[in-house]
């Protein structure tokens, strides 16, 4: 099974807020996580309210993926192309956001900008202790 950065870094970033380390950077091209919080949603037990932010570098990307709770993402610097499964591409800019229905495949996941680093804050309203990130199988294009 082939593991991606992203879930990697997710779960590097909690082992580094109990006091783990992390042994290797990610790839240059991939997106950087960074673990801001996480806790158990008081009003709704059962769910966990996590935050964290994505920085990606001039041209980085994620794999396609999912997530398994609702998904804000708002870009905070730059502009990240996203692409949710059955829409077309959207550009989204600094101050902008958008929002993904649990489950729902995320197929484009990228920095708008060749030369410009880009950069996402990330709410995930998740079921307590799921995996946040899901990377799809890759099957090839007809």
């Amino acid at each position: 099974m082939k593991t991606h950065s992203i879930a990697v870094l997710t779960i590097a970033a909690m082992l580094l807020a109990r006091g783990a380390t992390l042994e290797a950077p990610p790839p240059a091209s991939e997106g950087v996580v960074h673990l801001v919080m996480s806790q158990v949603l008081p009003s709704q037990p059962g769910t966990d309210v996590t935050v964290i932010t994505v920085d990606y570098p001039p041209g980085g990307s994620t794999p396609p993926h999912e997530h398994p709770g609702y998904t804000y993402a708002y870009v905070l610097r730059g502009a990240v192309v996203s692409q949710l499964d059955g829409q077309k591409p959207a550009t989204y800019k600094a101050g902008e956001m958008w929002t993904e229905m649990p489950h729902e495949h995320h197929m484009v996941s990228k920095n708008a900008s060749p030369s410009e680093p880009a950069r996402l804050l990330v709410f995930f309203l998740a079921p307590h202790g799921a995996p946040l990130t899901t990377f799809l199988a890759h099957t090839p294009s007809p």
